[in-house]
């Protein structure tokens, strides 16, 4: 038995990769990384120099450690 990782259910998995319990939420964790996709690429077109890396690079490592303490 393993945990959904959308609706936190246990289920019964027919494959050792699936995560989620059925189609709805196996949607719901494709549109999930759809939208983060598609936000990351409109970001990175917004870097075109290093120094806009860099910058996003320690803007980023700042909201992760906010986010872990």
């Amino acid at each position: 038995m393993n945990q959904c990782i959308v609706c936190n259910k246990e289920f019964t998995p027919t494959n050792a990769n699936h995560r989620a319990c059925g189609n709805p939420c196996v949607v719901k964790v494709y549109s999930s990384r759809k939208k983060v996709r598609l936000q990351i690429n409109a970001a990175l077109k917004l870097l075109k120099t290093p120094d806009d890396i860099k910058d996003f690079d320690k803007s980023l490592q700042d909201v992760l450690e906010g986010v872990l303490q």
